[in-house]
């Protein structure tokens, strides 16, 4: 089948997508990944010898033509949110496509950059590319799956209540009318099935390639009163709930244990003076740096063994729905590198990991964060211990190798409808 698979970012550091794009190429489908550059991404390339098609809808705002293009989007998108917070929903049902627009900036461009293609189906990444995709899968006349990587409907704290009503309206409506749903874990799944009426979604969970490395235990056990923090997200600092969890944190055991921390992701100029003065304020200068992320799916991972990380630090505070239920790939990666974790106590954090291979603490509670991770630095037997379960984890349960499968499952679905069709 001719794939068309479409994610609202910039391709590079999604490791699920570029996860599923490649699994679908070695099973003999052809497959095109569109994505968005936005105003404030990093622009590159993918590696050369990268096996699908990749074609980008860019939104910097470089020169007066894509400022005013990006302005009358973004004006398109407040319009609409607008009509949403004063339509009854006996009038939205019949302009379900104001909903669409109120929830996804790109649709429009996304579904016009699929104009003179012939896709078999189409398979949307996240809430804000599923308009587009059941849009473009009517247009061609195909089926179209979605892939739900969180809970959008709570997805933040911050969202209002008009955007949390289009969020489900335009979910609802289009995950009922998709071949299938996919999803990261079963707590998402359960919720995603008993809010939208809809057949359990298919759980893909988000863990990467078997990594070859080597078994904690086997290495030194290293000295006592140390560890080394790692955190890697898709954008760093401040900004970032549970940063300064972990900055406060180190800050109460500067003088008993020698920690340092690695953030690796995007950050920008502002962000990053704004971590430099916190780190100054709170006498943790040499002991926090800053890394560019790396992509392909076994670099960051590879990034994590070289630089002789041992504990990664996965921060979900139980401020909405999203971060109560959603599972972070994270977690998955550093237990497939070999690294301990360090988790906030929430329910998606539980599913994948247990004391056998990390430990949790309240998120905001630096105090209890601070507890851990001195056990952890100067009880260096049980640290390896951990790091070796997690490792064996990554070996067996937690690799793609065996997860593939069920993606591959509602592909063959797919492809017997197709050729029925045909």
């Amino acid at each position: 089948m001719n794939v068309c698979m479409m994610v609202a970012n910039p391709i590079l550091y999604d490791g699920r997508v570029i996860r599923h794009a490649k699994t679908l190429v070695e099973a003999g489908h052809r497959v095109t990944v569109i994505g968005v550059i936005g105003p404030n991404d990093s622009d590159g390339e993918l590696p050369s010898d990268t096996p699908f098609a990749v074609r980008r809808l860019r939104r910097q705002r470089r020169g007066l033509l894509p400022q005013a293009i990006w302005a009358t989007t973004a004006l398109r998108q407040r319009i609409a949110q607008k009509l949403v917070s004063a339509l009854p929903d006996s009038v939205l049902g019949q302009l379900a496509a104001i909903a669409d627009l109120a929830v996804a900036t790109s649709a429009v461009e996304l579904t016009a950059l699929t104009i003179g293609t012939s896709y078999d189906v189409f398979h949307g990444n996240d809430l804000n590319t599923l308009p587009a995709v059941a849009w473009a899968a009517q247009l061609h006349g195909t089926p179209y799956l979605y892939d739900a990587h969180e809970f959008y409907i709570e997805e933040s704290p911050t969202l209002t209540q008009t955007e949390k009503r289009a969020r489900q309206l335009c979910e609802q409506r289009l995950s009922q009318r998709a071949f299938a749903v996919l999803t990261v874990n079963d707590l998402l799944a359960d919720e995603l099935m008993q809010r939208h009426q809809i057949a359990r979604p298919v759980v893909v969970r988000n863990v990467p390639p078997r990594f070859q490395t080597t078994d904690p235990l086997e290495l030194p056990v290293g000295p006592t009163g140390t560890l080394r923090l790692l955190y890697h997200g898709t954008h760093i600092g401040l900004r970032q709930p549970g940063t300064d969890d972990v900055l406060r944190a180190m800050a109460r055991l500067r003088n008993d244990v020698q920690l340092h921390l690695t953030l690796r992701g995007q950050i920008s100029h502002l962000e990053q003076r704004e971590l430099t003065a916190r780190v100054r304020e709170l006498g943790l200068m040499g002991r926090v740096e800053t890394a560019p992320p790396v992509p392909g799916p076994t670099a960051l991972l590879q990034a994590a063994v070289d630089q002789h990380e041992e504990v990664g630090l996965a921060f979900h505070p139980p401020l909405s729905g999203n971060f109560r239920l959603a599972t972070s790939s994270k977690v998955y990666e550093y237990q497939v590198a070999g690294l301990a974790v360090c988790a906030t106590d929430v329910p998606g954090n539980h599913v994948i990991l247990d004391d056998q291979a990390g430990v949790f603490y309240p998120f905001g509670d630096d105090e209890k964060l601070a507890a851990v991770l001195k056990e952890l630095a100067q009880d260096r037997p049980r640290l390896q211990r951990l790091r070796h379960n997690a490792h064996q984890r990554g070996r067996t349960e937690f690799a793609w190798e065996s997860e593939r499968q069920r993606l591959l499952a509602v592909y063959d679905a797919l492809s017997k409808r197709v050729e029925r069709r045909a």
